[in-house]
């Protein structure tokens, strides 16, 4: 770039110093022999110079071909100190333009950085994730951009190394007429934080009505500092005609001003409170003893980094923690790995480097877990046992974060007798042998095990040994299939027996007949088969419901399903007891309790028992692929597997949005709940946004996914917990 401006002495307040105005027109194509690169990413090369526009010659970028992607890129001479903008402070982009035969996408104007991109040459545009529409996004990596779509809806977007940041904003296009346009933009020096206006005129030369499109937008932390501009276009299936005049970038560049010599710019030492004429010698430079802690090899925070170093850095040199999060600067090296206290591997300005709700200081990798206080987890990674959860999240959850111990959805499966090796107790009373397994047959899909034989006074049980800890449970849903022959005894019973009293092994013998399922200590159904075939419920050694007639199919493999619903602070819990004509909860059911009231079920911990009984009658009895599903208490937090994200075009006026997928293991007929926060510190579950209540799990399949949809494209945090209700 030619830059020919005066150099000007400009007043501001905010910062001291000297500010120089650099920049110049890039091109009015009046053959001012600007040096620029042109092409196309697609279709036709742009159109190029073109004589007649209303102040002399014009390029026209767009010229009304569909499926064109052509660009129009300046250089910088980088041998040249006026195109170094290191330091700016303003930035001014103008440029006349006019748009015609409008059915296509649109324009956008990029600031790209040369330290990434060079001085010379065209920057290709970014395609994140499938979407092309990029050009008149302003998408380039290590670039800042204002996009400006002019297809179904005018809208226009501003955009920071390749991600939409602000969402669309409708404009006004001028169309068939000459108008102009201008962004400016002013940044902090020290903080790098920048306001940006977007400004449109329907006259050349920013002249005539004007219309503000962004207004003090904000980006926090503008690190772009030397830069050129390129000019992108596209037309889709559609086409139309872009034409541009008179481009011209001003930059306001901060002269680094160092009044006492000591390498640490006034303006920064202004900022942080330090003696911009004092640089520490002795004498100083008026010829006075200085201040050893103001100049460039000072430390007045006392955390061994000297003033030199904290500039480098962008700490704070006088406060020996920056970032507040109980580590010293000195120790937070950025390198990603904790080494020990004295090097942390985290990042000094961000006191939760990895994100996961926890202070950096807080988080040391070789202690034991003890409380949020001392998580003994790891402050550079945000699930330090890799479990799927993180580390925040396991802590509200009561959990150990240093532990994998995250739920992993299983069947459920008990028992299939198929050679799986489950371990069980059995026994037989009275003068019937126990029970048997059984080989498979044309009738079974598998192996099974024969309860009952078709003998007289028989009391057989089998007893499952616990696996699971179900503390806290809050739903329980059991299954099996049943194959009855000879009907003419007395029946079965299901029990839960309680591990806390009853131990976790061993099979416990019933207080009345088998069939009844009551044991002190123990939930049960029973299922009697003789005079009439009738269910009942007990909880504790007593008979709570009464006789519920069902109807059981005889010598056809059937099906029996239990399941409760408990309350997680009072324990009263509604049971459900139904039958099935086919095995596995399949084919057509009767309900032969629904929502019976049992209050106060204690029963905490448990593991499974079967048994039943022939008297003077006998029968056959068959039971197979025996399952209990538990949710809720110790149980209910599931890992994420994955989380991707998609931004959304917007339309018809209609801002662009963030779309998050997040995926995690799970069993087919469960339902999930799936919480959000945008904040892991807030402390609670309950202060959680709960986006489903209710969400199923995926048919068929061993992973779910659910996707929240319309986020706002600067959302920087959001976490997410699924839970088993």
């Amino acid at each position: 770039m030619n830059n020919s401006l005066t150099p000007l002495v400009l007043s501001f307040t905010a910062l001291s110093g000297i500010y120089f105005a650099q920049g110049a027109v890039l091109a009015d194509f009046d053959g001012n022999d600007v040096t620029y690169t042109e092409g196309s990413i697609e279709g036709d090369p742009a159109a190029g110079v073109t004589a007649g526009g209303p102040t002399g010659s014009f390029y026209q970028l767009l010229s009304n071909v569909p499926s064109s992607r052509p660009f129009l890129a300046f250089d910088s001479n980088e041998n040249d100190p006026d195109d170094d903008y290191t330091g700016w402070t303003e930035a001014s982009f103008k440029m006349d333009f006019r748009a015609a035969d409008i059915e296509a996408d649109g324009f956008g104007i990029n600031f790209v950085d040369t330290s990434v991109h060079g001085h010379t040459g065209g920057v290709g545009y970014a395609n994140p994730n499938g979407i092309q529409d990029v050009e008149e996004r302003a998408k380039i990596p290590d670039s800042f951009g204002v996009g400006f779509r002019t297809f179904n809806g005018t809208n226009a977007t501003v955009t920071w190394e390749a991600v939409d940041i602000s969402g669309d904003v409708a404009y006004n296009l001028p169309i068939d007429n000459w108008g102009s346009l201008e962004i400016s933009m002013q940044r902090n020096v020290v903080t790098k934080d920048t306001k940006v206006d977007v400004t449109l005129y329907d006259q050349t030369g920013q002249t005539g009505g004007s219309e503000s499109v962004f207004t003090d937008f904000e980006i926090k932390d503008f690190t772009l500092e030397d830069f050129r501009v390129q000019i992108g276009g596209r037309t889709g299936g559609a086409a139309m005609t872009f034409e541009m005049d008179n481009l011209e970038l001003d930059v306001v560049v901060e002269e680094i001003l160092d009044t006492d010599g000591d390498g640490l710019s006034d303006p920064w030492e202004s900022f942080h409170g330090l003696d911009g004429n004092d640089n520490g010698l002795n004498p100083n430079n008026n010829g006075v003893a200085g201040d050893p802690d103001q100049g460039a090899a000072g430390d007045p925070d006392m955390d061994t980094l000297t003033n030199a170093q904290e500039s480098d850095l962008g700490t704070n040199p006088t406060s020996d923690d920056t970032d507040d999060d109980g580590l010293k600067d000195n120790v937070e090296d950025g390198g990603g790995v904790y080494v020990g206290l004295e090097k942390t591997g985290t990042n000094p300005l961000l006191a939760d480097s990895d994100e996961d709700g926890l202070k950096d200081g807080i988080e040391i990798p070789n202690e034991e877990f003890v409380d949020e206080n001392q998580p003994g987890t790891d402050p550079n990674k945000p699930d330090s046992d890799g479990d799927g959860v993180g580390d925040g999240a396991e802590i509200l959850l009561g959990r150990n974060p240093t532990s994998d111990d995250v739920v992993t959805q299983s069947s459920g499966l008990i028992a299939d007798f198929d050679g799986s090796g489950e371990p069980f107790a059995e026994d037989g009373i009275r003068s019937a042998a126990k029970g048997t397994l059984i080989p498979g047959d044309l009738g079974s899909d598998g192996g099974y095990y024969a309860l009952l034989e078709n003998v007289g006074d028989a009391g057989n049980y089998i007893s499952f040994e616990s696996s699971e800890d179900y503390t806290d449970w809050r739903t329980l849903s059991f299954q099996m299939d049943v194959l009855v022959s000879n009907v003419a005894a007395d029946g079965f019973g299901v029990n839960f027996l309680s591990t806390e009293v009853h131990g976790k092994s061993g099979v416990i013998g019933t207080q009345s007949e088998e069939e009844r399922a009551i044991i002190n200590n123990s939930f049960g159904v029973g299922f009697r088969t003789f005079n009439g075939t009738n269910a009942t419920v007990s909880w504790d050694g007593l008979e709570l419901s009464g006789d519920g007639p069902y109807f059981l199919i005889a010598d056809e493999w059937v099906s029996v399903g239990i399941d409760l619903e408990r309350d997680p602070v009072t324990k009263d819990t509604l049971v459900d007891v139904l039958v099935y004509d086919e095995p596995n909860r399949q084919g057509t059911e009767e309900s032969v309790f629904t929502d019976f009231s049992v209050p106060n079920l204690t029963l905490e911990d448990f593991r499974v028992q079967l048994a039943g009984r022939t008297g003077g009658a006998a029968m056959d009895l068959c039971i197979d692929n025996i399952r209990v599903l538990v949710d809720g208490g110790s149980q209910k937090v599931l890992g994420i597997s994955a989380i991707n994200t998609v931004v959304v075009p917007g339309g018809g006026g209609n801002p662009s949005t963030l779309s998050v997928t997040i995926t995690w293991n799970s069993r087919e007929g469960q339902n999930f709940v799936v919480l959000a926060s945008p904040d892991m510190a807030e402390g609670q579950l309950d202060l959680w946004d709960e986006l489903d209540d209710s969400y199923p799990a995926a048919v068929g399949a061993e992973a779910t996914s659910f996707t929240e949809t319309g986020l706002p494209l600067d959302t920087l945090n959001r976490f997410y917990i699924v839970q088993i209700p």
